[in-house]
């Protein structure tokens, strides 16, 4: 939590700044403020008439953050970090249904069977004037360059569905419980929402649970963002605790590659010391009291359904059967016991 709250002003300038590269990617506060920036870009589409025609013509082309490869950038050694001009290339088709989501993908990948997109090329002259190109037919799969533009026919809204596909009621907060809701949150930045989770809330909804976490946020904790905050990942519904949420799309793509590759250097001979694993801490009350008073315990662990069915349980797969498993390292330590065990 210190890194976040050393980071207020660093958030600041990171949003006013331009695009970040990779080399930002050293630092989980730049990371994540950077994503923050990225997602909250906004696409719109213009009507251009001149001597070439009427077009829809969609914004300039720019990189985003690929936030698996930042996840994994994070949870490596911070001295090899790279950089790949991979990232900021994108095909003709993404781009169009990056910047145009309501347009149904058949109808684009038609439109480029039938040749009626056309692509403007950004071009340098003299090292620092942009001059444009003519605009040239352009196929679904070809790289995009930074700068460069995508016309559409105007045909296009035309052929777009009208009727907007019939949404999920939002869940509805009370008063008291959006008050109650807004009281959890220990920190806020643009990138990340993070809550002291009470016991005997469920983080995600499903059969028999009335309210979640997921629910409360979506209809609670917008502020003044237009999308929902998502899950990165979850406690139990008896655990208390921080829970994270991603306040942004790019951002929730980090987080879910930083809790995906947290334990990449775990095996039976512990855990790489150039690998920068994820760490949890908890806190337990348990019955009995271990031999020693800090130890560590490694063991693969799988899932296993329980109650015919109804719910799964995590359990060390000691038999030796080839089953799915994956490798845990927990280091523990005896903070206090009671006369009684």
């Amino acid at each position: 939590m210190a890194k976040w709250r050393l980071a207020t002003a660093t958030l600041r300038r990171q949003l006013q700044s331009s695009s970040p590269t990779i080399s930002t990617f050293k630092n989980p506060t730049k990371a994540l403020s950077a994503a923050a920036h990225q997602s909250t870009r906004s696409y719109s589409t213009t009507q251009t008439d001149d001597s070439r025609g009427k077009w829809l013509t969609l914004p300039p082309f720019s990189p985003t953050i690929d936030g698996t490869a930042v996840g994994k950038d994070l949870l490596s050694d911070g001295d090899s970090v790279k950089s790949s001009t991979d990232n900021s290339k994108t095909t003709a088709l993404r781009w169009i249904l990056r910047c145009r989501p309501d347009l149904p993908r058949t109808l684009v990948q038609k439109l480029f069977r039938l040749r009626q997109v056309r692509r403007e090329m950004s071009m340098s002259v003299d090292g620092d004037e942009l001059q444009r190109s003519q605009l040239k037919r352009v196929a679904a799969k070809e790289s995009l360059n930074v700068g460069d533009r995508i016309y559409l026919p105007l045909s296009v809204d035309n052929d777009t569905p009208q009727t907007p596909p019939a949404k999920k009621e939002s869940f509805q907060c009370s008063d008291e419980e959006r008050k109650f809701v807004c009281s959890l949150v220990l920190y806020k930045d643009p990138a990340i929402i993070v809550l002291n989770k009470p016991h005997g809330l469920a983080v995600q909804g499903g059969s028999g649970i009335k309210t979640s976490i997921d629910e409360l946020a979506a209809s609670c904790l917008k502020f003044d963002k237009s999308e929902s905050p998502r899950l990165v990942h979850r406690l139990d519904r008896d655990c208390s605790g921080l829970l994270v949420l991603a306040r942004t799309q790019t951002a929730a793509t980090v987080l879910h590659s930083i809790f995906r590759e947290k334990t990449t250097g775990a095996s039976a001979y512990g855990v790489k010391k150039n690998v920068k694993s994820l760490k949890r801490k908890y806190m337990a009350l348990v019955i009995g009291c271990p031999p020693r008073q800090r130890g560590q315990i490694s063991a693969p662990l799988r899932k296993v359904v329980v109650d015919d069915g109804k719910s799964e349980r995590i359990t060390v797969n000691d038999n030796g059967e080839l089953v799915s498993t994956q490798h845990a390292i927990t280091e523990y330590r005896v903070i206090e016991s009671s006369p009684h065990g």
